[in-house]
């Protein structure tokens, strides 16, 4: 999929990224009497955990770029004294959104934000608010981006604005899907926004109460995503896990309060299965956790910004994976086997013993459990 999105936007990206970036030099050399400390910009995630941290590399790159950045995230709410490069804030209320928008200079979405989930006309969306997807981008959403939220700005204000605004389109810039997200996303900042110093760094802060891995022997799993066919199945993920408790390790499984309704009962009887209010609780857990191990999903992204080490289990052989987490140590494990016409029965091939080998390339990787 990230190759398919690369090759037909890279042409465009290439052609107008020295436009842009030229766009941005030249604001800079006319020493505008607005400054980017003057531009309150606003930063909507995907619904998805995984999505949001991605989106994250955008906020604290904009913020350190000197622009005031508020991330709208029922996830990233809570974590708001974590994040100190930008403001992060609970979603409106449905009812609310487009007020609270209007707020702001310029607003920058994700394709599966809660702005694509409205009845608005996908073109009055697309005049209003600056589309950038992390997943396929619909071209209706990039069409004279934010042109009616630049037209009522200042017009110097709006100059400024105006090449980041021009940047609406997809995320991934660099044609190779062995590029992580997270490294796409830096890209993204250098090539479309002009951001020359980006970097992966989110600025995340811990709480000083807290220990990077403390308990260095507890396994986090995340044995569920919102894709079943991503699943390793249930019963595998629990003999991996009296496998790492008879060596030592404490295994515990993380679910989403919908997953929890669904499959507590699964897992429960054997093993903790602790529940997190909110992703502060939930990160707090994972940061003093020894490691994670689970399918592609959000919990796995945030454990990687985290700085704790993720096993990755992806149910494709010779794919780049560009979702895997991009940011701490971590370990991807494949099927041993790869066959088109069974590409839905891909745990047939991926055993507990080689997932198990590759919970000890990780080990190995960190230093062991010390």
């Amino acid at each position: 999929m990230c190759s398919k999105v690369c090759s037909t936007w890279s042409r465009t990206i290439l052609d107008y990224a020295g436009v842009l970036m030229g766009e941005v030099l030249t604001h800079a050399d006319t020493h505008l009497s607005v400054v980017s400390a003057d531009c309150r910009i606003a930063l909507v995630p995907s619904m998805g955990l995984g999505d949001g941290c991605v989106y994250l590399v955008l906020a604290a790159n904009l913020a350190r770029a000197g622009y005031r950045v508020t991330v709208l995230s029922n996830h990233f709410g809570a974590l708001n004294d974590w994040l100190p490069l930008f403001e992060t804030r609970p979603l409106p209320l449905p009812a609310d959104t487009f007020a609270v928008l209007d707020g702001f200079d310029l607003v920058i979405s994700d394709m599966g934000s809660m702005l694509t989930r409205y009845a608005e006309a996908a073109e009055k969306l697309a005049r209003r608010y600056v589309f950038v997807g992390t997943l396929k981008v619909d071209s209706r959403f990039v069409q004279d981006p934010a042109v009616d939220t630049l037209a009522r700005l200042p017009a110097e204000k709006a100059r400024l604005l105006a090449p980041l605004a021009a940047a609406a389109g997809p995320l991934r810039c660099l044609p190779d899907d062995s590029v992580s997200m997270v490294e796409q996303a830096v890209a993204f900042c250098r090539m479309r926004l002009g951001l020359s110093d980006a970097s992966s760094d989110i600025g995340l802060q811990t709480p000083p109460t807290l220990q990077h891995r403390r308990h260095a022997r507890r396994v986090m799993f995340h044995p569920l995503s919102y894709n079943v066919k991503k699943n390793w199945p249930a019963s595998k993920y629990l003999a991996l896990a009296r496998r790492l408790r008879a060596a030592g390790y404490q295994p515990q499984f993380v679910l989403s309060p919908k997953e929890r309704d669904d499959h507590v009962d699964v897992f429960a009887p054997e093993f903790e299965v602790p529940e997190f209010p909110d992703a502060r609780a939930l990160a707090a857990h994972l940061y003093e956790s020894g490691y994670v191990i689970g399918n592609d999903s959000g919990v796995g992204h945030l454990a990687s910004a985290l700085g704790v080490p993720v096993l990755t289990l992806y149910r494709k052989r010779r794919d780049g994976f560009c979702w895997r987490p991009g940011w701490g140590t971590g370990q991807v494990v494949r099927p041993a086997l790869s066959l088109s016409f069974m590409r839905d029965r891909w745990a047939m091939f991926m055993s507990v013993n080689r997932v198990a080998r590759g919970f000890r390339v990780l080990s190995r990787k960190v230093g062991g459990d010390r």
